[in-house]
């Protein structure tokens, strides 16, 4: 498990702990891209989650902070209606592929994605 506090997180995310998420963002897009519109997924990851900021809230949980209006940035490129609920299931897959790679969580036996 990893022994860091918020704060800790915040100063490390882009230095000592960048590898580790780049593993997580990339395991919640490789889960997500293999069951929902590779479009709306690269959109999602291309335009929204690039400007994402994940946060260590203590005790072994995680958030991401998305970019204001989100959805909007997809307009004229997806259907934003569905980018909406697969937006949801992707920042639910990085939280949880956070808590993964930090050892605070195990995979699980399906790949430890939250269902679709």
């Amino acid at each position: 498990m990893a022994d860091f506090t918020p704060e800790e997180f915040e100063e490390g995310k882009y230095t000592e702990y960048f590898p580790q998420l780049q593993t997580a963002y990339k395991r919640a897009f490789n889960d997500l891209n293999g069951r929902y519109d590779s479009t709306l997924v690269h959109s999602l990851d291309q335009q929204v989650l690039n400007e994402s900021e994940p946060h260590y809230e203590g005790d072994g949980e995680f958030s991401v902070e998305l970019p204001d209006e989100p959805i909007e940035r997809l307009e004229g490129v997806v259907e934003t209606e569905k980018a909406g609920e697969v937006l949801d299931r992707y920042v639910e897959g990085i939280e949880h592929q956070l808590r993964v790679v930090f050892d605070f969580e195990d995979e699980g036996e399906d790949g430890g994605q939250p269902k679709a």
